[in-house]
């Protein structure tokens, strides 16, 4: 059993949420998109973050601050998604991938889908299906107080 079968389906349909807006970002320019995330509520609402990338910040560095930022939810936070850029490799092939970090808080872990992609005419093309890449440590380590 895999992290995916564990997770919970308003969760699942967060991560789609936050793949199709990553494709629709990755479209925007051939540079990578600005990292965001969302994160649902117990009542179902998400918000969005986004994660501004400073003048000569790379893109590593821009996740880890996102991460770091990520670490503490707001209280009543049931699941959290990190959406960026990057590539993959499948199959000895080489291609552009957006990647959604997800965290179901009542889990112990993260799961990472990449979702790979052509770009064709200005347009973004999905390759395949979205693929489970990893399970990785939880994005959330603690939730917040309620002021």
């Amino acid at each position: 059993m895999t992290i995916w079968d564990e997770t919970a389906d308003s969760t699942k349909e967060l991560v789609f949420t936050a793949l199709d807006y990553a494709l629709e970002n990755a479209q925007l320019s051939d540079q990578p998109f600005t990292p965001f995330s969302f994160a649902r509520k117990e009542d179902g609402t998400a918000t969005l973050t986004r994660f501004a990338v400073a003048p000569g910040t790379d893109v590593p560095e821009t996740l880890e601050a996102a991460r770091d930022h990520l670490a503490t939810a707001e209280p009543g936070t049931t699941a959290i998604t990190l959406a960026y850029d990057g590539y993959t490799t499948y199959e000895g092939e080489r291609t552009e991938a957006v990647f959604i970090e997800a965290h179901q808080l009542d889990l112990d872990r993260a799961l990472v889908l990449a979702q790979r992609y052509l770009r064709t005419d200005g347009e973004v093309q999905p390759l395949g299906n979205p693929m489970l890449q990893a399970e990785v440590d939880p994005l959330v380590a603690r939730v917040g107080e309620q002021e």
